[in-house]
């Protein structure tokens, strides 16, 4: 359970959050202007980038958790948050305080303004400023969106990373998986060493051809999965994520592998196939895409569970799930619909997505649709609640 859940915000937190009407403006001016006016803390501090479209928050925190094992101060930058924004910025899983952000903001409010930054343009500045006054060993850069623009391809890393490259974000980043591919390639920098986990023969094909322009390659994970790795992450597809953050960790030092399987043991990531209780079983996961959510699905069924299936989904209306749709019909047996915000389906709009075999629920308020499922439900069965990040507040309240 998350502990900032009911932290209050500062003037610090609200002047961020302001900053989110601004939306997403791609490019990298901003940021590194921003950057020059903090003293360039991204050229003081050694960075890990890791770009991709799924996995790419379970491998920063495997190799959080197995780099601060081995005894290096970590500073971790993720996105989005579940709860609270200063979950995204950490060292050594210590989430930023309120105090920090306030300094931050009183420094630089007026240099935000003046350059007209955006919330992670800004987010991106404040972490790697607090990780360099924080005298941090190595931080964990997770990209926000694509690879060429985004405001993490300003930051100047030792090692870049990449996970699962695939169908996400279309509406700004292209509608085929060739245009994702080339915007995330875009952000491997010269000469620059590059692992990833192995992807599709189009989606290597382009990283393999940017890497060369940029003169330096990209050297796929190839090994076995070492079942003395123990990860509380549950899923098969989080066995590559852990083999691509170990292979990064030997990078940044020698380390024992003992420190591996303790730090893999220890990691924490909410929100990801996360039990929220056991009796009856509710499941919460953030999954909101096609690939992700077949993920979820194929990880459901793994668990063998006996009694009936419920889910509880709510998923931004600009988001392709359309070939997960058959694979939920077939595991749930009951499927309520609603409506987190104004940026999701309406409830009655995405309940029309699925087949009528299946009971179907349309319940626009996400608080009683949980409380509808949890009247409804029996000690044996399975409840799973999925579709965005957006739940995180709403699930750690009612449960």
């Amino acid at each position: 359970m998350l502990s900032v859940l009911n932290s209050k915000h500062s003037r610090g937190h609200s002047f961020l959050l302001s900053l989110e009407t601004r939306g997403i403006q791609l490019g990298l001016e901003r940021t590194k202007k921003l950057l020059q006016r903090c003293q360039n803390p991204q050229k003081k501090i050694k960075s890990i980038q890791i770009i991709g479209t799924n996995g790419k928050g379970s491998t920063a925190a495997t190799l959080s958790s197995i780099l601060l094992e081995s005894g290096l101060n970590v500073g971790m930058y993720t996105s989005p948050h579940l709860v609270d924004l200063s979950e995204r910025i950490q060292i050594n899983g210590f989430p930023i305080s309120s105090h920090d952000i306030d300094c931050f903001i009183d420094d630089f409010k007026t240099d935000i303004e003046d350059l007209q930054c955006t919330f992670f343009e800004t987010m991106t500045a404040l972490a790697l400023t607090y990780f360099y006054n924080n005298n941090i060993d190595i931080a964990i850069l997770e990209t926000g969106l694509g690879g060429k623009y985004d405001s993490v391809t300003a930051c100047n890393p030792i090692l870049q990373l990449f996970t699962k490259i695939s169908m996400d974000h279309q509406h700004i980043l292209g509608n085929s998986i060739e245009d994702i591919a080339k915007d995330k390639a875009h952000a491997i920098q010269n000469q620059n060493p590059c692992l990833s986990i192995a992807q599709n023969k189009k989606v290597k094909d382009i990283l393999d051809d940017y890497a060369k322009e940029e003169q330096t390659s990209i050297k796929y994970i190839t090994e076995t999965y070492d079942e003395e790795y123990q990860s509380p992450l549950l899923g098969s597809h989080q066995k590559q994520n852990i083999l691509l953050a170990v292979e990064a960790a030997k990078k940044i030092k020698n380390i024992k592998k003992f420190d591996i399987i303790r730090g893999i043991q220890k990691t924490s990531w909410p929100g990801r196939f996360e039990i929220i209780q056991k009796t009856p079983m509710v499941i919460f996961d953030v999954c909101h895409n096609d690939d992700s959510i077949l993920e979820f699905c194929n990880t459901i069924n793994s668990l063998n569970h006996i009694g009936n299936k419920k889910l509880i989904i709510s998923i931004q209306n600009r988001k392709f799930f359309q070939n997960a749709i058959p694979i939920i019909n077939n595991i749930f047996s009951e499927i309520i619909c609603t409506s987190i915000n104004n940026r999701m389906y309406h409830s009655n709009e995405l309940s029309s997505l699925f087949t009528t075999k299946n009971q179907i629920h349309a319940i626009e308020d996400p608080n009683d649709a949980i409380s509808m499922a949890m009247d409804s439900i029996n000690n044996s069965d399975l409840l799973a609640i999925i579709g965005s990040h957006y739940w995180g507040e709403i699930v750690y309240k009612n449960f």
